[in-house]
């Protein structure tokens, strides 16, 4: 099949079927390898589009997509989903009662299924082979593929033997997904999977929506009714270390009024199934859960996350704080901090009996303490552990918002790097620190490092000063920690830098500090938003569904925003296909009339407690350029750095500007032109009805060049007035 017959079917399944008008960074590209025949190992972030990769291929190949995946619950939610949508699809594993698994059977064996959802240890079983070996098999997705890895997070031995589908089925294209894999974890799944020839899609780790904060645990129940305040009636997970921290504190959530209930694997079966149920279906609004609760969790409007307790890696709290604004719309990760949950953490790491594995442990729990630590923007420190570097620090962490104090440290980067030129050899950080303080410990006495120009060149710092100044470089990417050598500190290209008369800043050590800092806002009609989501439930409790498979947060928030009263309008909401179309269309769209006449939607709304009106859509949804672009601005970035993130020039930006306003989103256009905005404005009122728009521009007091002129019609024309 042609490359171009090809981009147009799945461009028409992804409008038709999902309802959306634009694929997602390396999806396209993705999916065309798998129609190709080829292998493809997708690294890409929770909420970064990973089932369209395959669920496009398995509808468009002929024959049944086999998709494995451990958990029971994230089987059922991705198939709730599929079938709302209109796809033919299934799940096969031990929850189907007898006369369910034998329908399920019967379809796959007659082609009639386009997906099929398994668990490892079923799929392997040679009855189901036997089967596959007789049916036309589509593609194999593997999904969680990181669970094949020793060196992941989250070892599960019975993801081994999956190496065996290539050999069994050579011609059959096989997927491996995951979205936390560093290097090590990679080379580990493309050799167990023997995918060493399958092409490697690696999308950025960024998940610009999420705020992440880091603060000392001090009183964490207070400091977590404190931080829930902010986010009142919003979905939510709180993870905490064991199962008794976790049941005290869904109680004293409860006797606070808040719809919170416990889950661990301590928990009878049916009651934890009850409860992510409720979870999902938005009963309980706030899971407080061991690591037990997660993975298999499919609700894109999880708005924030709390860890109580420190994670013992950086892949655990990406992939925990991941669950939160998979919709894309803004979240927030919350961990509190003590001494005591690493002392906790250690004290588990010490219980494993490899000894090669406790020493990756030990150095994934150093990592997870240096990110807590970070004096430098969380995300930096986050995606550099990935090996993604981040140019400019994010503007949406804690460390951004409310930065330290910052001095010149040029002088301690030149004495470290001078040390670890010198060691040359596989010794951490810890051991740095003790050389520079000038420590006469033995085993720098028996690497006779003491006689080393720089063993004691920094005796005037202490221990954790030191420690912070090191992390700090890290972050900065002058060094980097490489596991497969015991944690090795090792220099990288860009330490040359290091002493060339740039001064290096770095942020002051001051343990213990409080930040605040104010929360975002999203523009849009809330007294419409709440009437969308009270009928969404209505739906979704007839229909027996979670509410997001009628239509997730960001639908509702569009049309909110946007207020389609008619077919045509509302089949160019993102997330609305032919068949949800056909399905809910007319119930909602009946709601947004009602609400439009009734003179509700004409008022504003405020962000950040400034008044905003609400802006009606003139034009097409935002296409995958001009989302980025907002999302940027919506994080404070400025027009000048937008063009050069992009490499564009300020015009092109101040053109997508434009179509983001058409498409019914908030740029502040009056901040944007500034004193002069309400004069222009007047003018604008006031100007010939007849007059060219060359001829308005031209008698305006205001010298507008031709895009910012643009930009005030789009805003007027979007709030009403023209």
């Amino acid at each position: 099949m042609a490359t171009k017959k090809v981009k147009e079917q799945a461009r028409k399944i992804l409008k038709d079927i999902f309802g959306y008008d634009n694929f997602r960074p390396m999806q396209e590209e993705i999916i065309c390898s798998l129609m190709d025949g080829k292998d493809a190992f997708v690294l890409m972030p929770t909420g970064g589009g990973k089932s369209l990769c395959y669920q496009i291929p398995a509808i468009m190949r002929e024959g049944t997509g086999i998709v494995v995946s451990p958990l029971i619950s994230l089987m059922k939610d991705q198939v709730d989903a599929l079938t709302a949508c209109g796809v033919k699809a299934a799940y096969y594993n031990s929850s189907l009662k007898a006369a369910e698994a034998k329908d399920v059977l019967a379809r796959f064996e007659c082609g009639d299924l386009d997906l099929l959802y398994a668990a490892p240890e079923r799929l392997l079983s040679k009855g189901f082979l036997a089967k596959m070996d007789q049916v036309k098999l589509a593609m194999f997705a593997i999904d969680e593929a990181h669970c094949v890895s020793q060196w992941g997070h989250d070892f599960r031995p019975e993801y081994v033997r999956l190496g065996e589908l290539r050999q069994i089925f050579p011609d059959v294209p096989m997927l491996a997904l995951t979205a936390t894999a560093d290097e090590h974890t990679r080379e580990d799944i493309s050799d167990r999977l023997q995918l060493g020839k399958a092409k490697r899609f690696v999308a950025s780790f960024d998940r610009p929506n999420i705020r992440y904060l880091v603060a000392e645990k001090r009183q964490p129940l207070t400091q977590i009714l404190q931080f829930l305040e902010g986010w009142s009636n919003c979905s939510g997970i709180i993870y905490c270390l064991s199962r008794k921290r976790v049941e005290d504190l869904a109680v004293n959530l409860q006797r606070h009024g808040i719809r919170a209930a416990a889950y661990h694997a301590g928990i009878p079966g049916r009651s934890r199934e009850k409860v992510q149920d409720d979870f999902l279906r938005d009963r309980i609004k706030v899971i407080v859960a061991t690591i037990a609760f997660g993975m298999g969790v499919d609700k894109p409007n999880v708005r924030f996350v709390i860890h109580h307790d420190l994670p013992k890696s950086i892949e655990s709290y990406y992939q925990e704080t991941g669950r939160a604004g998979r919709d894309g719309l803004e979240s927030e990760a919350l961990m509190l901090y003590g001494s005591g949950d690493v002392n906790l953490v250690r004290r588990l790491i010490e219980n494993v009996e490899n000894i090669d594995q406790r020493r990756v442990e030990v150095h994934k729990l150093n990592s997870m303490v240096a990110f807590s630590e970070a004096l430098t923007c969380r995300r930096r420190v986050l995606l550099g552990y990935f090996g993604e570097p981040l140019d400019e620090p994010c503007g949406n962490c804690d460390i951004c918002l409310d930065p330290p104090e910052t001095y010149d440290a040029t002088e301690f980067a030149e004495a470290a790097l001078q040390c670890v030129r010198e060691i040359n050899g596989d010794f951490g950080m810890g051991y740095i620190v003790d050389v520079l303080r000038g420590s006469k410990n033995a085993r720098i006495l028996e690497h006779k490092h003491d006689k080393l120009k720089s063993h004691g060149s920094g005796a005037d710092i202490n221990a954790d000063e030191w420690t912070s100044i090191l992390r700090q470089l890290v972050h900065h990417g002058y060094f980097v920690q490489d596991v497969s050598r015991r944690a090795a500190m090792l220099a990288t290209k860009k330490a040359e830098r290091i002493g060339n008369g740039t001064p290096i800043m770095l942020a002051k050590y001051q343990p213990g500090i409080r930040r605040h800092f104010k929360r975002l806002g999203m523009p849009r009609d809330e007294a419409l938003f709440k009437k969308l989501v009270k009928l969404r439930e209505d739906i979704a409790d007839r229909e027996d569904v979670p509410p997001h498979v009628v239509f997730s947060d960001v639908t509702l928030t569009e049309m909110s925003q946007r207020k389609p009263v008619s077919e045509e309008s509302m089949r160019t909401i993102s997330g609305v296909g032919q068949h949800k179309l056909e399905e809910y269309g007319e119930a909602f769209i009946a709601l947004i009339n009602k609400h439009v006449e009734s003179g509700d939607g004409k008022k504003g709304t405020k962000v950040g407690g400034k008044d905003i009106p609400m802006l009606i859509a003139k034009g097409p949804g935002l296409n995958e350029t001009q989302t980025y672009i907002l999302s940027l601005y919506r994080k404070g970035v400025s027009l000048e750095d937008i063009a050069a993130q992009q490499g564009v020039s300020e015009t092109t930006v101040l053109k997508h500007y434009v179509a983001i306003i058409r498409a019914g989103q908030h740029i502040d256009v009056p901040a944007f032109i500034g004193d002069d905005f309400d004069t222009l404005m007047a003018e604008l009122d006031n100007a010939d009805p007849y007059a060219s728009l060359t001829e308005v521009k031209r008698d305006l007091s205001v010298d507008l060049n031709n895009d910012e002129f643009r930009l005030l019609l789009a805003w007027r024309e979007a709030i009403g007035v023209a």
